[in-house]
């Protein structure tokens, strides 16, 4: 049996476990349309497949962009009020008046 010194023992237990990452901050950002006015809505989540569960809120036709920690994934429409379905395209590229972009990178 050995005895550890109280330094052994902090080394230890600070290098036992990397702590935990956060949630991924996750934006959905409409543009002002003939269905609504433009809005941006950010939030925490497990993974970006909440965001559908956001969106569902909104009116069938109505095209959001979703970002995830302030990087474009994709855009998502929902087409159908009585029978939602998603359709996910690609994002777009950024642009300058988004103010979601952490990064003040020209888009040609």
């Amino acid at each position: 049996m050995s005895a550890r010194l109280p330094d052994q023992l902090s080394a230890m237990t600070s290098d036992a476990s990397p702590a935990p990452p956060g949630k991924p901050t996750l934006a959905l950002h409409y543009d002002e349309d003939d269905i609504g006015l433009e809005k941006r809505l950010l939030f925490e989540a497990d993974s970006p497949a909440s965001a559908l569960e956001i969106a569902a809120a909104e009116a069938a036709g109505r095209t959001a962009r979703l970002f995830v920690d302030g990087m474009p994934l994709c855009s998502l429409l929902k087409a159908d009020e009585d029978n939602p379905y998603w359709i996910v395209a690609a994002s777009a590229a950024r642009t300058s008046d988004d103010p979601i972009s952490a990064s003040t990178e020209e888009v040609p």
